[in-house]
C-alpha cells in the first residue's frame, strides 16, 4: 500500500523560516542579556545612592532626635523627594516621609510590627520591597540604630522598570523590522538559489514519469548553475543511452526478422527437395542427383548466411580485435592473388606504394573486408569488367580502393549498399557465378572499418562503374569511438 506523505513547504520558505527563527532567537538572547545588564547597572546605582542617603540620615539622627526631625518635616511640608524615609523608634513609633510629590505621594510601605520584624532581619544590604498595597516596588535599605530603632530609606523602581520597558520595546521593534527585512531578503535570495533545485526536482519527477527530454535551467548562482549544467549533461547522456538502447533493440528485432526471412527461402527449398525424394517423386537417378544438388546449393547458401550473421554479431558485440602492425599492401596482394585464381580471365590490376602501408589492426578482419569488396565485384560486374585495387596513404589513413568498370549504381542504391540485408539486384546485374548472399558482405566491410576507427564509402556513376574505399587510420590515437 502506497504511503501518503504530507506536502512539504517549498525550500525557499523553509530556509527563510530557519534563518528568521535563528535571528529572532539571537535577538531574544541579546535582549535578555541587555535587560539584565541595564537592570544591574540601575540597581547598582540606586543601591549606592541608598547607602549614601541612609548614612547621612543616621548621622543626622546622631545630632537630632526623631521629634526634632518630625518638627522639621512638619515645618517644611512634604517637598518633592526621590527617596522615602521611615524611622521606626524603639518604642514602636513611626515617623514616615514618603517619596513622590506632596499631591501624589508614593504608596507607603508596610511598617506594621510584623513587617518591621521582617525588615529588622534584612538590615544591611539593599533589597526590593513592595508597598503595603502591592502597587509599587521600591529598592530599600534598612539600618538598625544603636537604641534599637530602624531607619528605612526607599526609592521607587519606576525609572528602572521604565528603562527596561524602553529597551524591550526597542528590541521588539528592531526584531520585528529585522524579521521583515530578513524574510524578504532571504526569500528573494533563497528563491534565486533554490529555483534551479526545484527545477531539478521537477526534472527528476518528469524523468521518473518517462519524459527524458526534461532539462534544468542553468541560471542562478555559480555553484547551483554548475550543478544544473552537470545534471543536464548527465541527462543528455542518459537520453542518448536510452535512445541507443531503443535503436539497438529495434535494430535487433529488424536483424532477427531479416535473418529469419533470408533463411526461410533456402530452408523451404531444402525441405521441399527432401520431401520430393522421400515421397518418391524424384524417381530417376538424374532427378535424385538434381534434388541433392539443389539441397547442397541451398545448404551452402544457408551456411554463407549464418557465417555472415555470426561475423556481424561478433563485430556488433565489440569483441576485442588484435591490434598488431599489419601491412595493408600485403593484404591487398594476397586478396588480389586469390581473386585472380577464382576468375583467371578477369582483368585485375594492383597498385601498392613502395615500402608498404602499415596500420595497427586485425589482419584477419582486414583481409575479410578486402575479400568481401572483391567478391562484390564478382557478384555484380561482368567477367570482362576490369578491377583495380589501389593502396595508398591519404591524410593519415591507409586507403584501399577497389574500382570496377561495371554497370555502376543509381545514387539511391549507392546510399544503401552498406545496409544489412540490402541487395540492389534490380540495379546491378548479378553474374550468378557464386551463391547468392544475403546482402551482408558490404555491411561486414563497414563494420570492420568502424571497428578499426575508420569507415567504408562508395562512389558510383551509372554506366561508369563504382569505387569502394576502405579507410583505416594509420595512427591508433586518431581512432574515434564507434
Amino acid at each position: 500500500m502506497r504511503r501518503l506523505h504530507a506536502p512539504r513547504l517549498p525550500n525557499r520558505w523553509r530556509i527563510t523560516g530557519w534563518i528568521v527563527g535563528s535571528v529572532l532567537l539571537v535577538t531574544v538572547g541579546v535582549g535578555a542579556v541587555a535587560v539584565v545588564q541595564v537592570k544591574g547597572r540601575f540597581t547598582a546605582q540606586i543601591d549606592a545612592e541608598l547607602r549614601e542617603q541612609s548614612t547621612s540620615l543616621v548621622t543626622a539622627l546622631d545630632v537630632i532626635d526623631e521629634e526634632q526631625l518630625e518638627q522639621i518635616a512638619d515645618a517644611s511640608g512634604f517637598a518633592d523627594t526621590t527617596y522615602g524615609i521611615a524611622v521606626v523608634r524603639a518604642d514602636g513609633g513611626v515617623f514616615d516621609v514618603p517619596s513622590g510629590s506632596p499631591n501624589e505621594p508614593d504608596p507607603p510601605v508596610d511598617l506594621s510590627p510584623a513587617a518591621v520584624s521582617r525588615l529588622r532581619g534584612q538590615a544591611g544590604d539593599p533589597f526590593d520591597l513592595r508597598s503595603a498595597d502591592g502597587s509599587e516596588t521600591y529598592r530599600a535599605i534598612v539600618t538598625q540604630l544603636d537604641d534599637g530603632g530602624l531607619v528605612v530609606v526607599t526609592r521607587s523602581l519606576r525609572d528602572r522598570e521604565e528603562a527596561v520597558r524602553t529597551i524591550v520595546g526597542v528590541l521588539v521593534l528592531a526584531g520585528a523590522v529585522a524579521a521583515v527585512l530578513i524574510s524578504v531578503t532571504v526569500a528573494v535570495v533563497s528563491g534565486l538559489v533554490t529555483k534551479p533545485l526545484d527545477a531539478m526536482i521537477d526534472a527528476a519527477e518528469a524523468i521518473g514519469e518517462g519524459d527524458l527530454t526534461s532539462r534544468v535551467p542553468t541560471d542562478g548562482v555559480e555553484d547551483v548553475a554548475r550543478l544544473a549544467a552537470a545534471l543536464n549533461s548527465m541527462l543528455d547522456r542518459l537520453e542518448r543511452a536510452f535512445a541507443d538502447r531503443a535503436a539497438s533493440e529495434d535494430a535487433l528485432r529488424q536483424f532477427v526478422a531479416d535473418a529469419s526471412h533470408e533463411l526461410r527461402t533456402p530452408l523451404a527449398a531444402v525441405l521441399g527437395y527432401a520431401e520430393l525424394h522421400q515421397e518418391g517423386m524424384a524417381g530417376s537417378p538424374e532427378q535424385v542427383e538434381s534434388a541433392m544438388a539443389r539441397i547442397r546449393a541451398e545448404g551452402e547458401r544457408m551456411r554463407l548466411i549464418v557465417d555472415e550473421l555470426l561475423t556481424l554479431a561478433r563485430l556488433d558485440e565489440g569483441r576485442a580485435m588484435e591490434h598488431l602492425e599489419v601491412d595493408v599492401g600485403e593484404i591487398a596482394r594476397l586478396a588480389v592473388a586469390d581473386a585472380g585464381a577464382i576468375e583467371p580471365t578477369r582483368p585485375l590490376r594492383l597498385e601498392v606504394p613502395d615500402g608498404g602501408v602499415v596500420v595497427s589492426g586485425d589482419a584477419m578482419s582486414l583481409r575479410q573486408a578486402v575479400d568481401n569488396l572483391l567478391a562484390n565485384t564478382r557478384a555484380h560486374t561482368p567477367i570482362d569488367a576490369a578491377v583495380t585495387v589501389a593502396v595508398e596513404r591519404v591524410d593519415g589513413h591507409a586507403s584501399v580502393r577497389v574500382t570496377d568498370e561495371g554497370p555502376g549504381m543509381e545514387p539511391e542504391v549507392a546510399a544503401h549498399v552498406f545496409d544489412r540485408f540490402y541487395r540492389a539486384d534490380r540495379s546491378r546485374a548479378r553474374t550468378g557465378r557464386q551463391p547468392s548472399g544475403a546482402g551482408l558482405g558490404l555491411a561486414i566491410v563497414a563494420a570492420i572499418a568502424e571497428g578499426h576507427g575508420g569507415r567504408a564509402t562508395v562512389e558510383s556513376t551509372p554506366g561508369r562503374g563504382s569505387t569502394f574505399t576502405l579507410s583505416i587510420p594509420t595512427d591508433p590515437a586518431d581512432r574515434h569511438e564507434g
